[in-house]
């Protein structure tokens, strides 16, 4: 759902919401935190893939901050990264964002169908 007022990049990302909200072209989204079934979801997927991250070499995530675009950020529920541990706070590259409401999100996001 988003706030209905357009936000500047610089409000958005010098704000601290609670809970976090993705943000997509001006608009701030709040994200669908779930119920327990997500949580017990996420949890496993976090658990499996932490104990496999250095057979894999991958760093996993949970609602880590991604910016997408030049004016898109997401809170995925997980963010998997392979290499390097990224230095920096809010990640610019990751290889898989894993997101509860991505398929809900495609039919309200003008770019149906992606997630970015």
């Amino acid at each position: 759902m988003a706030t209905g007022t357009l936000v500047s990049l610089e409000e958005y990302l010098s704000t601290s919401y609670r809970p976090d909200c993705d943000y997509v072209d001006g608009v701030v989204l709040e994200r669908n935190l779930g119920e327990k079934d997500h949580s017990k979801l996420q949890g496993a997927l976090l658990g499996y893939l932490y104990r496999r991250r250095k057979e894999w070499g991958i760093h996993v995530f949970p609602e880590q901050q991604v910016q997408v675009g030049r004016t898109r950020f997401r809170v995925p529920d997980l963010c998997i990264v392979a290499g390097a541990e990224p230095d920096e706070q809010i990640f610019t590259r990751a290889a898989v964002h894993l997101h509860r409401s991505s398929i809900e999100r495609r039919h309200h996001d003008s770019d149906a169908g992606t997630y970015r």
